[in-house]
């Protein structure tokens, strides 16, 4: 699977991944959840990565980078969706739709949450 790095923290050794089939969010922790020969991935960077479900979460493993830097305003694009109630789609765990209506996005926030959470 492709997704790119919305978050990370190469002291802590955790970043948060979007993925391609739109389902949750998979967060990555440790260097043995890296590929061999692997930099620690940084905001932007392009990956593909296996996941694997450990209750909730979903975690990132067999990482690899593919471009490094290419959705550098990924970020600030999905924040700024959110903080202006554009309509978006976010996904719990198994692809299940939660929320679609700007309204629901806005008040649960749960993106803006997901990485709240990620850089405590």
């Amino acid at each position: 699977m492709i997704g790119v790095v919305v978050w990370s923290n190469g002291e802590r050794q955790k970043a948060v991944i979007w993925c391609e089939d739109q389902g949750a969010l998979a967060y990555l922790q440790g260097w043995e959840s890296l590929t061999p020969g692997t930099g620690w991935p940084a905001t932007g960077d392009l990956l593909e990565l296996d996941s694997e479900m450990v209750g909730d979460l979903r975690f990132a493993r067999s990482v690899s980078m593919l471009n490094r830097h290419h959705y550098v305003e990924l970020p600030d694009m999905l924040m700024d969706a959110v903080s202006e109630e554009r309509p978006m789609r976010l996904a719990a765990s198994g692809g299940k739709r939660i929320e679609d209506s700007p309204n629901d996005v806005a008040r649960h926030g749960r993106l803006a949450r997901h990485l709240a959470v990620c850089a405590s």
